[in-house]
């Protein structure tokens, strides 16, 4: 009786290491991160894992965050380590081939020894402004309200039965026209009616590109597409816009000043006060003769001070009678109803 009674003791401690050590791996496969004032998933995507598109891994990880743009200060999230360790070793895996081509230039071989010196005219790199992927999913404003926003179709639903869906889901979509295999969208969705920050006028409807589709084929009667980028939640309901490439926009040393005068209107992710490497929307557009790469400063006018300068902004994308700008400089808050204009 005594052995049996050991036996089962044995068992069960080794039930309880096996357990232990069970929750302490999972424990380990996230890191934790406190959330700071001024922090979005998009900014802790960019720091933690060097990559801030990666940003709704992130929010997968944390079903408690119910809505991305909204998370606060001292919230404790978890960021899965396996990102964190796939950046490093990409980081390592460069560093280590840069070495060793390197050593090869240093040291050539006998037989390259007795030949005369090659010279190679390196091309010139090129530093950008902004990429195709902040490009694309900065936004913009249309002319319409929400319930006139044109489309060419929209999401109606998933193979999976899935409401929300990420990078590489598959979809069903409803297109205005015939599709074929391989023809691609946007995903869009208004997020907001901007009026405009004086005069209180309707200036149009805030979009939001939250992803790229592409048509794989038909099943059952439903077309098909699979999301091939995700700059944020996709969900059903949300529309389609045609397809177009973007090129990424190179940075010049002598970026264009015009005189011109206008706005600040609205903000990336609805954020009202907005800093260094944000994104916002003015009321000037190609009708005003602003140009991409066309650079404004930003001036702030109260009842304390007559005005007083707050950063310097980049057009990265033109409408009509509005553009997109990437904050390049912010020496204080920039925020709605901010005046542009050229810098001298």
């Amino acid at each position: 009786m005594s052995k049996k009674i050991s036996l089962m003791v044995i068992l069960a401690f080794m039930v309880i290491a096996f357990s232990s050590l069970t929750s302490y791996g999972q424990d380990m496969e996230f890191k934790e991160y406190k959330v700071l004032k001024g922090d979005t998933l998009w900014d802790i995507s960019s720091k933690e894992i060097k990559d801030p598109f990666l940003w709704p891994k992130i929010w997968k990880e944390n079903p408690d965050i119910k809505n991305p743009d909204r998370i606060f200060p001292s919230q404790m999230i978890k960021i899965p380590l396996r990102l964190i360790q796939k950046e490093q070793e990409e980081e390592a895996a460069t560093e280590k081939a840069s070495a060793v081509t390197e050593t090869a230039k240093a040291e050539p071989k006998k037989e390259e020894q007795l030949k005369p010196v090659e010279r190679k005219i390196e091309p010139v790199k090129k530093n950008y402004l902004a990429d195709e992927n902040l490009i694309i999913s900065s936004g913009y404003i249309t002319d319409y309200i929400a319930k006139e926003i044109k489309s060419v179709g929209k999401v109606t639903g998933s193979p999976s039965g899935k409401t929300l869906f990420g990078d590489n889901d598959f979809i069903y979509l409803k297109t205005d026209s015939d599709s074929n295999t391989g023809e691609r969208f946007y995903i869009i969705r208004p997020t907001a009616l901007v009026r405009h920050p004086k005069t209180d006028k309707k200036i149009g409807s805030l979009i939001a590109v939250v992803g790229i589709a592409e048509i794989t084929g038909k099943e059952n009667s439903f077309t098909k597409a699979k999301i091939t980028r995700s700059y944020g939640d996709i969900r059903v309901g949300d529309l389609l816009d045609t397809f177009h490439e973007v090129e990424p926009i190179i940075e010049t040393d002598a970026p264009r000043k015009p005189d011109i005068s206008g706005f600040v209107i609205a903000a990336h992710q609805l954020r009202i006060i907005t800093g260094a490497m944000d994104i916002v929307f003015i009321d000037k557009g190609s009708n005003d003769g602003l140009e991409i790469g066309d650079i404004l400063g930003t001036t702030a006018v109260d009842k304390f001070t007559n005005s007083r300068t707050t950063g310097a902004i980049r057009i990265i994308s033109l409408k009509s009678s509005t553009a997109t700008a990437i904050v390049k400089k912010s020496e204080s808050a920039i925020r709605i109803g901010d005046e542009v204009s050229g810098l001298k």
